[in-house]
């Protein structure tokens, strides 16, 4: 009966190492799309609008 306990511990044990690693690596990949994304917005150039203009065709 105790090799039966501690076979279940251990496989819990070892499927609460894994989500625990899915979530951190989540949370590892979540912050660095979002550090991507600020410094995009930081580094894009201003918006400029179109100097040209066109001639009403008739």
């Amino acid at each position: 009966m105790q090799d039966f306990i501690n076979l279940v511990a251990l496989v819990c044990a070892a499927l609460a190492s894994m989500g625990f690693g899915v979530y951190a690596a989540y949370a590892i990949i979540k912050a660095a799309f979002a550090l991507m994304h600020w410094h995009a917005q930081q580094s894009a150039p201003a918006k400029i609008k179109p100097t040209t203009q066109t001639a009403p065709v008739s």
